[in-house]
């Protein structure tokens, strides 16, 4: 898979220009300090007016905003609550600022939401710490942002794609068992003794143990990826499973770790992108997993439902 150049991102930062990115949840919360959506969906949308600090800290009060998409993203994450986040062009009142990485102002007007084409671009620049493998990288976690996107909702496709990741990770004697809820299924885990739910991940090869933990080990290496703020995109817990991954991937192909880059790829991708919503041991060689309640909640852009 390719993806487009960074040039394919409009440069709309030269001087002090109005019109910015910003980037919410899914479900247009914020995504780092939480509470209810900033508005209803609609487009375009002018945000209330709000108290503008223009002191020179770089997170104060206002409507924050960032020159371009890849640094929204950065700051915002890409996943930050398991779903993919959302990315929006947007237009400040003539009172906006610049601080550090960030712009604020008292008044925002969301105009549109990005399109596939300026996402892609935009995860290609914050990939760039990748050097080489920065193009293999961009397209691992598109296809992340995706699947976690859960455009289907396909129960027969999740188990069969689960079966074949315990396969991948040689773990042929474990079996699949559905709940009928996230909440079930971190129930039974809960449930179950917690020295069998260890020896349970630690067998499960290479998602906590082998070639994650190495992959790891070497993430914190000067050699790693060492963009502090681009690593905090990855960590969320509810997309552990994509940053375990992605981790293994990037492990595997420096060369790092002798383990094929999709280990920890193949199988619980495609799940996600069926519409799984958790997978996690349950039981003595039983992976328990739980499908969410309805597919296609559109969070990648305008041009990808």
């Amino acid at each position: 898979m390719s993806v487009r150049s960074v040039d394919s991102v409009p440069d709309i930062g030269t001087g002090m220009s109005t019109l910015g990115f910003k980037v919410v949840t899914h479900d247009l919360c914020p995504p780092i300090q939480g509470g209810p959506p900033l508005w209803d969906g609609a487009l375009p949308h002018l945000l209330p007016a709000v108290h503008l600090d223009t002191g020179p800290d770089e997170c104060s009060a206002g409507w924050n905003y960032c020159e371009r998409l890849s640094t929204a993203l950065r700051i915002a994450g890409l996943w930050p609550t398991g779903r993919p986040s959302r990315g929006f062009l947007v237009e400040a009142g003539p009172d906006a600022i610049v601080r550090g990485d960030k712009r604020r102002a008292s008044r925002l007007t969301i105009v549109r939401e990005t399109t596939e084409d300026e996402l892609d671009a935009a995860i290609l620049e914050l990939s760039a710490p990748f050097g080489v493998h920065a193009e293999r990288m961009a397209a691992e976690q598109i296809e992340w942002r995706r699947a976690l996107s859960r455009p289907e909702r396909n129960p027969a496709a999740v188990a069969g794609h689960l079966t074949v990741a315990l396969t991948t990770r040689g773990l042929t004697g474990w079996q699949v068992q559905e709940f009928p809820s996230a909440w079930d299924a971190w129930a039974a885990w809960d449930a179950w003794d917690t020295r069998a739910a260890r020896a349970a991940w630690d067998a499960r090869a290479a998602w906590d143990t082998g070639a994650a933990r190495a992959a790891r080990a070497v993430w914190d290496t000067r050699d790693a990826w060492d963009t502090r703020a681009a690593r905090a995109a990855w960590d969320t817990w509810d997309a552990w499973d994509a940053r375990a991954a992605l981790t293994v991937t990037y492990a595997a192909v420096r060369g790092w770790i002798d383990q094929q880059p999709e280990l920890l790829t193949t199988g619980i991708r495609d799940a996600y992108g069926a519409g799984l919503a958790v997978a996690i041991p349950a039981g003595p060689r039983t992976l328990g997993y739980a499908l969410v309640k309805s597919p296609a909640i559109p969070v990648i852009g305008e041009s990808r439902g």
